[in-house]
């Protein structure tokens, strides 16, 4: 492991000899009115770079090769503008550029700009990317929109701060990884779950499936996702925004940025608050006094969520020895009570007026609070036309406190309805409290031999420590339980070629999967401390290639062979129900995906886009958590194999019509299937997986009117829907087919306007919206019914 920290830093200190500094472009784009254009596109021709224009009209480029270069700037309507740039070593160069509108008495010609997402599509890369430009003004969170995106299933165990599954292609948990800024999402304000992040806190999400960049430095099964910040322009600028809504909902942001390019100085800072009760109605299955089950409608009421966070970056950029070095400091905070199990059960009996009625217990006093803070360093550095350093450094604590302590039975009214001898409402009693301290380093060198070939290497070391303690109910911590300790490394070399005109590009990898594992117990029989300790090393590999058969028509190849290594409560436990387990072994998986993409003549006023991908994950090793009956104890093993393969469908068309309707809509069609051939699970060979959904589409319509009330002013009305069709708890050949339980099939629909607006600098926006209109009765968890008609209100504003 020494050498490869050895080998990192004399390269990067071999580059300090031919260190030259890049240049920085940024700039503004309005109208002949003065008004600033959103959308539109900025090209660098010679450097092959790409820009579009934010809502207020602004782009900026970093990294430059002092050059001279060709910019050219374009969008719909517009007319085209070129001119000629000589960009100087250590120089910041500034643009406002006004463009004419296009006057066309036939056809519209419609051009389509390319964002920085777009362009990342556009390569040998599994990625899909969400822009949440026009999302950023909607009610619903980075959960919602996420699982109105093709191959990506989102559950939900309630309303807003919820417990989540995130499924990609059907692989879940830790299987899937979570990254902000490329970084993972544990060393940031939103460590505790990335369906709850607001989305205005977010540029846009990118979703690689399966197949994982070296570059992220991840080991991971089903694919990863990365959260994009917003980037910081020359002088101050910023956003605000704030949500009010059903269930006493309440959510804040609120980002600011200012940056001197002639200092180099630039600083960010961000914030949110989110509140709700989560008081909405449901729909139980209760004894009455004769002790049969019957139907009511009560309301949730222990299930309060409250979560804030801060985040703070300083820095400087754009000089001769760094391109940017920057600090930035972090904290969150979380609260949820808890209102009961993941499945507490479900009565549907037609004969007795009972029509899926909740038949669990609730919970009166369960709470579960966290926090986590931590800085992060980022350096990067690009000495002459060749070489490209990035080294980011993290350190994060992380605290999470879990109470159930109470004596009190609690039944759906809200009521004591009994008082147990032994405390715990869940089970045993526990105040535990998990504290976990992590040190994240990512170092990646980039040497581009040439315009087609590129060579990257990037090393991922992650070292953490995790102790438990459990504060009994006679207030005293019970010394007992173990510490663990935790180093993974993940390291990886790329080889990058653009081929034929950029038409062919092929991207080769390798990686090596490294973990370290020791755990320390008090053994009071001898009191000594025993020590138990592991390391693994596995490799693995990949290729994606990309070719464009023309500019209309390009595909997608793209294969890895990957490794998942077990996370901490797999390996220590969690001190309360889950026990250690030394021996369990990484998951592995063969990942391959082949997708397409097909669009119209760009110069037609109907424009539309078909996306697809045809996948396949055959796993082995898979982690499976274990209950013990009796004891309620369990552990995670490594128990059975699956195979996930599919299809992903996702449209796009715009003007569909009449000008400013557009349509998305995607389907995804799953079969995860169990293919052990020993084992516990060996008996169910050839069955789909339990409590997976695996056939899902969602829609969305989007109308836009411009210049309404005045002349920089839109509308924009939207309507959406999501379907998920019924799936099994269990296996398929366990049960009579009457008595099976099943989560119910579900259509969720949404509908809302908003209006923009600009006053001078500042843009408005006012989101009127209502979730699930049909006010359906929505189940994404067996027994755990989500929030029904609501109704909100959220201001935004940018400057």
């Amino acid at each position: 492991m020494t050498q490869y920290f050895l080998f990192a830093w004399l390269a990067i200190a071999s580059l300090g000899v031919v260190a030259q500094q890049t240049a920085s472009f940024e700039g503004t784009i309005t109208n002949e009115k003065g008004s600033p254009l959103q959308g539109i596109t900025v090209l660098l021709k010679s450097q092959q770079k790409g820009a579009l224009t934010d809502a207020k009209g602004r782009f900026t480029f970093q990294n430059i090769q002092p050059t001279p270069d060709t910019i050219e700037v374009f969008g719909t309507g517009f007319e085209r503008k070129k001119f000629e740039v000589v960009f100087q070593a250590g120089e910041t160069q500034t643009q406002s550029i006004t463009l004419q509108e296009e006057i066309i008495e036939t056809d519209e010609v419609v051009i389509v700009g390319e964002s920085a997402g777009r362009e990342l599509e556009k390569t040998a890369k599994a990625v899909k990317v969400i822009e949440l430009q026009e999302v950023k003004l909607k009610a619903a969170d980075l959960g919602e929109i996420m699982a109105q995106t093709e191959g990506i299933s989102v559950q939900r165990g309630g309303g807003l701060g919820s417990g989540v599954r995130f499924a990609l292609n059907g692989l879940s948990g830790d299987q899937v990884r979570f990254f902000y800024d490329g970084i993972p999402l544990g060393f940031s304000p939103y460590a505790f779950g990335i369906a709850n992040v607001p989305v205005n806190m977010i540029d846009r999400v990118e979703v690689y499936k399966g197949v994982v960049p070296i570059e992220l430095g991840a080991d991971a099964l089903g694919g990863a996702v990365n959260l994009v910040s917003p980037s910081t322009y020359h002088g101050i600028s910023g956003s605000a925004s704030y949500q009010v809504g059903s269930f006493n909902t309440h959510r804040a942001t609120a980002n600011l940025s200012y940056a001197n390019d002639s200092s180099g100085f630039f600083a960010a800072a961000g914030g949110f608050y989110d509140f709700t009760d989560n008081n909405y109605k449901i729909d139980v299955a209760i004894p009455n006094e004769r002790g049969q089950l019957q139907q009511q409608t009560v309301e949730r009421f222990h299930d309060g969520y409250r979560a804030y966070g801060i985040n703070l970056k300083l820095g400087i950029r754009n000089r001769k020895w760094a391109d940017e070095l920057s600090l930035e400091g972090y904290y969150g905070n979380y609260y949820n009570e808890i209102q009961n199990s993941q499945s507490p059960g479900l009565v549907d009996q037609p004969s007795l007026g009972i029509d899926k009625a909740i038949a669990g217990i609730p919970f009166g006093e369960v709470l579960f609070t966290s926090f986590s803070q931590g800085l992060n360093l980022n350096y990067h550095l690009t000495p002459g036309s060749r070489w490209d350093l990035d080294l980011r450094i993290g350190y994060n604590d992380d605290q999470r406190t879990s109470i159930d302590t109470s004596r009190n039975r609690y039944n759906w009214l809200g009521e004591v309805s009994v008082m147990q001898n032994v405390p715990g409402e869940f089970a045993r009693a526990d105040h535990l409290i998990t504290t976990s301290r992590s040190v994240f380093v990512r170092q990646q060198l980039t040497y581009t031999f040439s315009d087609q070939h590129q060579l990257k290497l990037s090393l991922a070391p992650t070292y953490g420590y995790r102790t438990p303690e459990n504060l009994l109910p006679n207030g005293v911590f019970d010394p007992t339980l173990d510490e663990g300790y935790l180093f993974d490394l993940v390291s990886g070399l790329e080889y990058t070629a653009d081929l034929l005109d950029s038409r062919l590009q092929n991207i080769a990898f390798v990686k090596n999967y490294r973990q370290s594992i020791r755990i320390e117990s008090m053994d009071l029989s001898v009191n000594e401390v025993l020590i138990d300790e592991r390391t693994v090393s596995n490799y693995g590999a990949g290729n994606g290639l990309r070719y464009n058969w023309s500019p209309r028509f390009s595909t997608k190849l793209s294969y890895e062979f990957a490794y998942r290594m077990p996370r901490q409560d797999e390996i220590f436990g969690d001190g309360l129900f889950v026990l250690e387990n030394l021996e369990i072994q990484p998951e592995n998986s063969h990942n391959v995906n082949f997708q397409w993409r097909l669009t119209s003549n760009e110069e037609k006023i109907l424009f539309w886009e078909i996306e697809g991908n045809l996948f396949l994950r055959q796993t082995d090793n898979l982690i499976f958590f274990l209950v013990d009956r009796v004891t309620l104890l369990g552990r995670y093993e490594n128990v059975f194999s699956a195979t996930s393969q599919g299809l992903e469908i996702g449209t796009k068309i715009n003007n569909l019509f009449v000008k400013g309707l557009s349509l998305n809509a995607n389907s995804t069609y799953l079969d995860y299937t169990n293919t052990s051939d020993e084992g516990l699970f060996a008996g169910f060979r050839g069955e789909r997986l339990p409590n997976v959904p695996y056939f899902f589409f969602s829609t969305r319509l989007d109308y836009s009117i411009e210049n309404i009330f005045k002349a920089s002013d839109k509308i924009n009305i939207f309507w959406n829907s999501r379907y998920v069709d019924s799936f099994l708890l269990g296996w398929e050949s366990v049960g009579r087919s009457q008595s099976k339980q099943e989560v119910p099939s579900q259509f969720i629909q949404g509908a809302g306007v908003i209006h923009k607006m600009n006053i001078k600098d500042l843009q408005f926006a006012t989101t009127l919206e209502m979730a699930n209109v049909t006010n359906a009765k929505v189940f994404d968890f067996f027994g755990v019914q989500r929030p029904g008609r609501a109704f909100y209100v959220k201001l935004s504003t940018q400057f």
